[in-house]
């Protein structure tokens, strides 16, 4: 009775595997040894493919585009008023797209399925991932407080566009 007693016990504090998953996104917090909210310095041998307000996108020059177990086409590095905010990966080829999903659900456990892929939401990192077809999947990993951020920083900028156009 007493071993059922403990088993149980164990089971009802164990958390689910999906809580252990996305643990271990918020823990990494970050791509590659590149902590989100990282200033951006020239050590990160960075190449700079557009800016747009606050936001600048870059490639890295000596980027390894293999990712666990599939190789990427590009690697994208997004900063935020000077801070690493989110990584897109951008994935080509039917033979590379199919091992996707299959990598992250082996890492991060299920997700939450969405139309056309799936997000896992931690408390500091959100992934998510869409494949729009056989031959090009789009992953974007992201700190969620730079993430919010510049939704409201983009969306004060949009007001103000609304605004000038009304007058």
């Amino acid at each position: 009775m007493k071993i059922l007693l403990a088993a149980l016990l164990g089971l009802l504090l164990t958390p689910p595997a999906q809580a252990q998953s996305v643990a271990r996104l918020d823990g990494a917090n970050g791509f590659r040894g590149l902590p989100f909210g990282a200033p951006l310095t020239e050590a990160l041998h960075l190449h700079l493919l557009r800016e747009k307000g606050d936001e600048k996108v870059y490639e890295r020059l000596d980027e390894q585009l293999q990712v666990g177990g599939f190789t990427a086409a590009r690697i994208h590095y997004k900063f935020f008023r000077g801070q690493f905010a989110a990584v897109t990966i951008i994935v080509k080829g039917n033979a590379e797209t199919r091992k996707v999903r299959p990598v992250l659900e082996a890492l991060y456990g299920p997700g939450q399925p969405e139309s056309f892929g799936g997000k896992w939401q931690g408390v500091l990192v959100g992934l998510s991932y869409a494949s729009l077809s056989d031959e090009q999947t789009i992953l974007a990993m992201s700190s969620r407080l730079l993430a919010a951020q510049i939704q409201q920083a983009n969306a004060s900028v949009n007001t103000t566009k609304l605004k000038i156009k009304q007058k």
